[in-house]
């Protein structure tokens, strides 16, 4: 049970801070922090490292100390009775900010009580919502039995090495919690692995360009290819913009985009060109054995197209997209984006991919993936943060598995938790994660903020 002084304090601190944390998750998200061309001092180009700086200034206005790991992972810091430490991370980089947005995607927009912009979700707006936890405790002049630590990482969406770097260089939280899902509490991710999808090389090409997609991670909502002018008719078609220009004919698809764990509803722009260029009979004898391995890639989400499908019953089914294509000197390569649950691996996965691409001349490299983790939802402090966010929403809910991967996973013991709310309806003017228009109501991110400052506390009542 909340102690309803403490959570009066709380819902105080949150409602006199409204404006400080919108204002600040404006400012952060100002910083384009999409992973550049590394140089020294800049492990992942200088986005990152500008947004990093950015974010660990915001924090030491509240008193608390800041460290910048080498600009691959800083953290702000509040000192307990113990130098053992209970942490939250975020990441303050984001995707590319890809097409479709109506505005400056780095400007936040606010729009009926909704903030809109790269990064507001994902996940700038929820490191905010930390260095307002740390001021909170700050401001409460009480030593806590655990150091509190707010990591803010730099290399999320491109590898989490900026993690595994942190780890080399610190010890380990006893437990992290990761603000960078659903609420309530997730006990478990997919393994992540991607394989790129490489064709022989075409002497016969009708293809002058074929390079589309943003990101490994991101399903493309607009793609585009040329072909040469004699490759054959073009027909209109749905979804599809077509024109000749100097170079050939170009055709260019829009679909509908979003993450790649999370694939239901969306329509991959380079899977509806692959589709119209085997209808049309665009593509040469050369590379329509290529294509037509794409196309059973892009005609399906769950992997059965090449035969790679998974459930354990546990997890959800396996999820594969396609992420980028790119053709050089006359050599196709698809990437493609896999979440697996536990009764499949790489290996097996590779095992089955390679001998179709090494049939029409072409190869799959082997992979590394991310392994699945899983911790039961009887573990007492799942119980305790599940236990806090019901009674905080007077919701009664229960943890849940994801496929997409958090830097939960990366830790020795980490869960995701927030601070979206599971299965939430967004107004069609608002985007998800890794789409246009992403952003996050402020309404949802005051509660977010009430439910991490009691979490936090809760969890320091714990043994670990």
């Amino acid at each position: 049970m909340i102690d309803a002084t403490f959570r009066a304090k709380v819902q105080e601190f949150v409602k006199a801070n409204k404006e400080n944390v919108i204002n600040d998750i404006k400012e952060l998200v100002a910083v384009k922090s999409v992973a550049g061309t590394p140089a020294e001092g800049m492990p992942f180009g200088p986005g990152p490292k500008a947004a990093l700086e950015k974010g660990l200034k915001m924090a030491a206005r509240f008193g608390v100390e800041t460290v910048n790991v080498d600009n691959y992972i800083g953290y702000a810091e509040l000192k307990g009775e113990r130098d053992d430490y209970l942490a939250t991370i975020c990441h303050l980089d984001v995707v590319p900010e890809g097409n479709g947005w109506k505005a400056d995607p780095f400007v936040v927009r606010e729009i009926d009580g909704w903030l809109l912009g790269r990064g507001v979700c994902d996940n700038k707006g929820a490191a905010v919502l930390t260095m307002y936890m740390l001021k909170f405790f700050k401001e409460q002049g009480i030593t806590l039995p655990y150091t509190i630590r707010a990591l803010f990482g730099a290399d999320e969406e491109t590898g989490m090495t900026d993690v595994d770097h942190y780890l080399e260089k610190e010890k380990a939280p006893l437990f992290v919690f990761t603000p960078d899902a659903n609420f309530p509490v997730c006990c478990g991710e997919k393994g992540i692995v991607s394989y790129k999808l490489f064709s022989k090389k075409v002497e016969n090409t009708n293809v002058v360009k074929f390079d589309s997609g943003v990101a490994g991670n991101v399903i493309p909502d607009l793609a585009e290819v040329t072909f040469k002018k004699r490759a054959g008719t073009f027909p209109a078609a749905e979804g599809l913009d077509i024109e000749e220009t100097e170079d050939g004919v170009r055709v260019v698809a829009h679909g509908i985009g979003g993450h790649a764990a999370f694939p239901k509803g969306t329509k991959n722009a380079i899977g509806m060109l692959v589709a119209y260029g085997l209808e049309n009979n665009l593509f040469s004898e050369e590379e329509k054995p290529y294509f037509e391995l794409l196309a059973k890639l892009h005609a399906v989400t769950d992997g059965s197209g090449l035969g790679i499908d998974a459930d354990d019953g546990l997890f959800s089914p396996l999820t594969c997209i396609g992420g980028v294509i790119n053709y050089d000197d006359g050599v196709y390569c698809q990437n493609i984006n896999i979440r697996y649950p536990t009764n499949t691996d790489p290996d097996k996965m590779h095992g089955i991919l390679a001998p179709q691409f090494e049939a029409i001349g072409g190869h799959v490299p082997t992979a590394q993936g991310a392994t699945p983790f899983y911790i039961s939802p009887e573990n007492p402090i799942v119980k305790a943060m599940m236990d806090t966010y019901n009674e905080v929403t007077g919701l009664e809910t229960e943890p849940y598995t994801i496929g997409g991967g958090t830097y939960a996973r990366h830790f020795p013991l980490g869960v995701a938790f927030g601070i979206e709310p599971n299965g939430s309806e967004l107004p069609d003017f608002v985007g998800s994660a890794h789409m246009a228009e992403e952003g996050y109501s402020i309404e949802g991110f005051m509660s977010a903020l009430e439910i991490i400052i009691i979490s936090m506390n809760e969890l320091q009542k714990l043994e670990y």
